[in-house]
């Protein structure tokens, strides 16, 4: 039996590739030696009639889908994607029941907010689906699960107005354009990953948002936002025009002198020092719900704010206003009981 290759991925873990029976299988792990214990046990599991594991499905789904996602979505999808490796890993995928998934599904809603339940329950639906379609099961058993009811809806969060100074001293730090960029074109972080200086007009003072950095794992990734109306065109204000390098090409955050824009994760790394150094705590996401506070402020009607903030759905951006506007009763609510 031949031992196989091994590589050291960019997360650190250690990966074999091997095919089995026609297919090409991934298989994972801390060192050289764990990996090799997986394939060993996986052969064996093979040869004794077994079909896989939810770990070897999972990794099959994961190696498929990553380089499509999108930078918000693989920061969202990856930790639901471990976590439910570390549920099931070792499990057959043809023994989880529907009962297995919710009775997992009840227990992390205990913990979690709605919208990362959800989440949760979809990237274990497609890992049973991608085992599905390669015939290791008839029946995905996710599809049968339902969510508990009145789960909680974390409400969004945008900057207070501390943190919108913070945001804005800190330009003068290393990293503090990137920030200061979100919150004045309300972009989303893939976004302003992938902006360019030519995508700025100085004397139409407009931003064109054109493209997005994906596939966040490895190397950076150029493509289209994932819909026509995250292509867009937002207002340059004064204040960003000023702060903004007077540059003619190339990626605005960059290694390289604009050639190819800066890996996600670095882009996190040096988000989470700039973080440190200048007390900001939102994160990039809160940001950009500063720009649509900002927006809502100024009385900017749902339809432009849309256009703007780059929704496909306009219920998306009267949601986020919804919440504005909760936010701003409880706030004037906690001023009255101080008045009262």
């Amino acid at each position: 039996m031949a031992i196989p290759k091994y590589y050291v991925r960019p997360d650190g873990l250690h990966e074999t590739i091997i095919k089995i029976n026609g297919k090409r299988k991934a298989f994972r792990g801390k060192t050289d030696r764990e990996v090799w214990e997986k394939v060993k046990n996986y052969r064996a599991d093979v040869a004794a009639g077994k079909t896989e594991t939810f770990e070897n499905a999972a990794h099959a789904w994961w190696n498929e889908i990553e380089p499509t996602l999108a930078a918000n979505t693989h920061r969202g999808y990856n930790p639901a994607y471990e976590r439910a490796v570390a549920e099931f890993g070792e499990m057959d995928v043809a023994s989880i029941t529907a009962r297995d998934i919710e009775r997992y599904i009840n227990q992390f809603a205990k913990t979690y907010a709605k919208k990362t339940v959800v989440t949760q329950r979809q990237i274990i639906r497609q890992i049973l689906n991608k085992a599905q379609r390669e015939g290791y099961i008839a029946y995905n058993p996710a599809e049968a699960v339902l969510l508990p009811k009145n789960l909680p809806q974390k409400k969004r969060r945008a900057p207070s107005p501390d943190q919108i100074k913070k945001i804005k001293a800190g330009l003068s730090d290393d990293f503090g354009l990137f920030a200061f960029l979100i919150y004045y074109t309300g972009c989303r972080r893939g976004e302003v990953e992938g902006l360019k200086y030519e995508d700025i007009d100085r004397k139409a003072k407009r931003i064109r948002i054109q493209r997005s950095v994906y596939n966040v794992s490895t190397k950076p990734e150029i493509k289209e936002p994932k819909t026509e109306a995250g292509i867009r065109s937002v207002p340059l204000l004064d204040a960003l025009a000023a702060a903004l390098p007077n540059k003619k090409r190339g990626f605005i955050f960059s290694d390289d002198g604009g050639k190819t824009p800066t890996p996600d994760w670095k882009i996190t790394r040096q988000y989470e020092d700039y973080q440190k150094r200048t007390g900001v705590t939102v994160t990039p996401h809160e940001i950009r719900h500063g720009y649509a506070t900002a927006l809502h402020e100024a009385g900017v009607d749902y339809k432009t704010a849309q256009q703007l903030l780059g929704h496909a759905q306009l219920s998306t951006t009267m949601d986020i206003y919804t919440d504005i506007l909760d936010n701003t009763i409880d706030d004037a609510a906690a001023k009255m009981g101080k008045s009262f």
